[in-house]
């Protein structure tokens, strides 16, 4: 059966005559009945019994009636969708994302779209990695935007940009540091910004500290890479940062180092599996790309 078949055989059911689904579907009497005939056909037996109440479904399209209902419905919402899209200018965009990107670089998508797509609402939801899985499956967001692919098996990612981690240190405290050759040397006495919980950057602080053999006393840990940095800048130790914001940081005031011994980052985007983004979450998505790539130039590596 193809779908103007199961049209109309979804319309002959619900009236129960051919005369009813013509007026229902806007077409002729025996345009019905020659899409029934013509699928009756094709699929070797009958569909309809005539009785006095009208026509009855055979046992066979019973049987067909709830599959054919499923991708009628589909249809259905394809054509609306379809209908939507040619005067869809207002609308809402739901996002999430970690507390680097919404700080670094998510003004900069806001406004790039705020320009292009002025009747769009945006709400914009701040929370950590590991808060994603809940906003994206409950459709509390039309998508998210982190680091690392998501691990959650109906949960999408798609890769936007990568690039390198780098070691962030208040300039006057590189400055100061005895003279050495080797960035291990010049921060041995230097503290360490440590991450509590589940932050991804938490591990690469880790790793970074036993290379460079940083004291090992339990020194500051913080909950988020946000006050990590603003303790970096007080001078207060040194932390690891992402190339979002390592791109970010004012050179006067401080110095990034990026670090090759660690794997690159990635960001990413997330949209539950079964509930893609629509129209203007996707009109959002499709302007990331581009100004990730302006923003991190010539620092990105994909």
């Amino acid at each position: 059966m193809n779908l103007r078949q199961i049209e109309v055989f979804q319309a002959v059911l619900q009236t129960g005559s051919m005369s009813a689904a013509a007026r229902l579907l806007c077409i002729t009497p025996s345009a019905v009945s020659k899409a029934v005939a013509h699928a009756e056909l094709q699929l070797g037996y009958r569909l309809f019994d005539r009785t006095p109440a009208g026509l009855t479904p055979t046992p066979e399209a019973q049987v067909l009636a709830v599959e054919s209902g499923n991708i009628h419905r589909q249809l259905d919402a394809l054509q609306r969708t379809a209908r939507n899209l040619a005067t869809a200018e207002q609308g809402e965009v739901r996002l999430a994302a970690i507390p680097s990107i919404s700080h670094e670089f998510l003004p900069t998508l806001l406004c790039r779209h705020a320009q292009q797509h002025p009747q769009v609402g945006v709400e914009v939801r701040t929370i950590h990695q590991d808060q994603m899985t809940q906003a994206l499956l409950t459709r509390g967001v039309d998508f998210g935007l982190g680091f690392f692919e998501h691990p959650h098996p109906q949960i999408h990612s798609d890769l936007l940009v990568s690039g390198r981690l780098s070691l962030a240190v208040a300039r006057s405290l590189w400055e100061s540091a005895p003279r050495a050759a080797s960035m291990a040397a010049r921060l041995a006495q230097v503290p360490v910004i440590r991450l509590v919980g589940d932050d991804p950057m938490r591990r690469s602080i880790d790793d970074t500290a036993r290379r460079l053999g940083s004291p090992s006393t339990p020194g500051i840990q913080v909950q988020t890479s946000r006050l990590a940095l603003e303790l970096v800048r007080l001078g207060m130790g040194w932390t690891v940062v992402d190339f979002l914001t390592a791109t970010r940081l004012d050179p006067a005031q401080m110095v990034a180092m990026e670090l090759p011994d660690l794997p690159p980052m990635s960001l990413y985007s997330y949209h539950a599996s079964a509930h893609p983004p629509g129209l203007h979450a996707t009109r959002m998505l499709t302007m990331l790309p581009g100004l990730l790539h302006a923003a991190l130039s010539p620092h990105t590596r994909k």
